[in-house]
C-alpha cells in the first residue's frame, strides 16, 4: 500500500513539473541531424523517410532544407518548400531520394521549419511536429528495415556554450558499432570536444571537430567500448555557435540501428574543461532562424 502511495505522489510531482514548462513541446523549427541515402557497412542501404504533421486548422507553409555532410553550407542548398494542409500528416517516403532531393550516395542533416517569409510565425502560428525513420534495405543477415527513429530536433535547444551534451549506452565492440556525429547551426567555425567515457566514467578517448558553416559530420568511434557515455561541449567559437550532436549504434549483422539523442545539462564530469576552455558568452538562441534566412533558397527544380 505504502509503494502504491509513492508512486501515486511521483506522478502528480512529474505532472506539476511538466505543466511548469519542462516538458519539450512543438515548435515552428527543427534540425533532424542525420538523414541518408547511401550504402554501408556490412551489406547495409541507409533510407530516410520524413513525417511532417500540421497541428492547425490552416495551410502551413514549410521549408526542408539539406545541408550536406562535409561540406560548408552556408550558401545555398538543396530546397524542397511545399504546404502542409490543415491536420495533414505529409510522409516524404526515402526524402533523400528520388522522390526527395535525389542524392544518391549522400548524408546529412536536415532542417525543416515554418517559413515565416510566407506568414506570421509569432507564438506558436508555425508549430509543427517533424519525425524521420532512418533505416537499412536487405542489410547482410536480416532484413532490419525496423529501423531507428530521430525525432526533429528543437534548433533553439541545441548544444551552446552554456550546457554540456551527454549522449549514454555507447556499445563499439564485436557486435555493435557506434557512429557518433554533429550538425552545426552556425555561420561562423565552431570546435566541439567529444569525450568518450567508459562504464566507470574514465575518459578513454578524446576528439576535437571544427565544424565550417552549417557543417554536418557523422564518424565510426572505432574504439572498444560497452556502456559507455559520450560528452559533448563548445570549446571554441562565436557567441551564437550552436550545435546538434548524436550517436547510433549499429548491430552488425542485422543492421539494426538504434539513434542516442543528445541530453543536454549544466553539470557533468566535463564541465570544469568546458567552462576554462571556453570563453564564450550565451548565444541568443532565437536568433537562429534569422542566421537561415541569410542563406538564398535553391530550389530543386532549378
Amino acid at each position: 500500500m505504502h509503494s502504491i502511495r509513492r508512486i501515486a505522489t511521483a506522478l502528480i510531482l512529474l505532472s506539476a513539473a511538466a505543466s511548469a514548462g519542462d516538458a519539450r513541446e512543438l515548435t515552428w523549427f527543427y534540425v533532424v541531424p542525420a538523414a541518408a541515402n547511401t550504402p554501408g557497412n556490412n551489406g547495409t542501404d541507409w533510407h530516410t523517410d520524413l513525417t511532417v504533421y500540421n497541428p492547425h486548422d490552416y495551410t502551413l507553409p514549410i521549408v526542408i532544407e539539406l545541408l550536406e555532410t562535409g561540406r560548408n553550407n552556408s550558401g545555398s542548398v538543396p530546397t524542397i518548400e511545399i504546404d502542409v494542409y490543415s491536420w495533414e500528416t505529409l510522409n516524404f517516403w526515402d526524402v533523400l531520394g528520388e522522390g526527395g532531393f535525389d542524392v544518391r550516395g549522400a548524408t546529412g542533416a536536415l532542417l525543416v521549419y515554418g517559413d515565416d517569409l510566407q506568414m506570421s510565425c509569432a507564438d506558436h502560428a508555425c508549430d509543427l511536429a517533424v519525425f524521420t525513420r532512418t533505416y537499412t534495405l536487405e542489410p547482410y543477415g536480416g532484413a532490419g528495415e525496423l529501423g531507428q527513429a530521430i525525432p526533429g530536433f528543437p534548433a533553439g535547444l541545441g548544444l551552446d556554450a552554456s550546457v554540456i551534451a551527454f549522449m549514454p549506452q555507447i556499445i563499439d565492440d564485436q557486435s555493435f558499432r557506434t557512429n557518433v556525429g554533429v550538425v552545426s547551426l552556425s555561420m561562423d567555425v565552431v570546435t566541439v570536444r567529444f569525450e568518450l567515457q567508459d562504464a566507470d566514467g574514465n575518459v578513454i578517448s578524446q576528439r576535437d571537430e571544427t565544424l565550417l558553416p552549417f557543417e554536418h559530420r557523422q564518424w565510426p568511434l572505432n574504439r572498444d567500448v560497452t556502456g559507455g557515455s559520450i560528452a559533448a561541449f563548445t570549446i571554441q567559437g562565436p557567441s551564437s555557435a550552436t550545435v546538434v550532436p548524436y550517436a547510433s549504434v549499429v548491430n552488425n549483422i542485422t543492421g539494426d540501428a538504434a539513434y542516442v539523442e543528445a541530453h543536454m545539462t549544466v553539470v557533468g564530469i566535463s564541465a570544469e574543461s568546458a567552462r576554462s576552455s571556453s570563453p564564450l558568452v550565451l548565444p541568443d538562441r532565437a536568433l537562429i532562424p534569422a542566421v537561415v534566412r541569410e542563406r538564398p533558397r535553391r530550389q530543386l527544380t532549378e
